[in-house]
């Protein structure tokens, strides 16, 4: 990586670059690279949703589920 890629790289935002990352991985198919992204977000909400279901949500630290102690 150039210099001026690098510079350059230090203006993008945080989605422009995991797009242009998408976009290299996929060889340049833009059009891949956005299906590699939706099956990644999918992949990591089944992952995040699966996360919430074994939360137990009357623990609270320190206190008990009443929040009283």
């Amino acid at each position: 990586m150039t210099a001026a890629q690098i510079a350059e790289m230090a203006w993008l935002s945080q989605a422009e670059m995991v797009a242009l990352a998408y976009e290299e991985a996929a060889g340049g198919d833009v059009g891949q690279a956005l299906r590699d992204a939706i099956d990644d977000l999918l992949a990591l909400e089944a992952r995040f949703a699966e996360a919430e279901r074994l939360v137990s949500y009357g623990f609270v630290r320190g206190g008990s589920a009443t929040g009283r102690g």
